[in-house]
């Protein structure tokens, strides 16, 4: 499988190691530690550029796809990805006001650690043979 294959398509299983390089690049993403953040060029941007809103599209599918090849790994449907989504967009795990809220982003985010440490099956499961890591 090569690195295409890997980040674009959500058909088939991947192991930890690929999944954690991407969640540790989201999360560098998300608390600004890369030099380059296409969230904050789009929310910031006076004028929108088309390659930023590409570059960012492109971002959120790389993860959405890696994530559901995640969930294959482990033996889940792809679709739980909808609901961890779904936790990213609405919950803020900083919203001390509103404790749903950081309860929603606290599910995510233990989502997300459980799918780095969990190990995926040993044997071919129906989303296709296990890989290396």
């Amino acid at each position: 499988m090569d690195i295409g294959e890997i980040l674009l398509s959500p058909k088939g299983r991947v192991g930890r190691t690929p999944f954690m390089v991407v969640v540790a690049i989201g999360w560098a993403i998300a608390f600004d530690l890369l030099p380059f953040n296409p969230l904050l060029a789009l929310r910031y941007a006076a004028a929108i550029n088309v390659a930023v809103v590409v570059i960012s599209a492109l971002a959120v599918w790389m993860g959405i796809a890696i994530t559901v090849k995640r969930f294959h790994d482990v033996g889940l449907s792809g679709f739980n990805t909808v609901g961890l989504v779904w936790t990213t967009l609405r919950g803020d795990p900083l919203a001390t006001d509103a404790p749903l809220t950081m309860a929603i982003a606290a599910l995510g985010i233990i989502t997300q650690l459980w799918l780095c440490i969990e190990p995926g099956s040993r044997s071919a499961n129906r989303f296709g043979n296990p890989l290396s890591a």
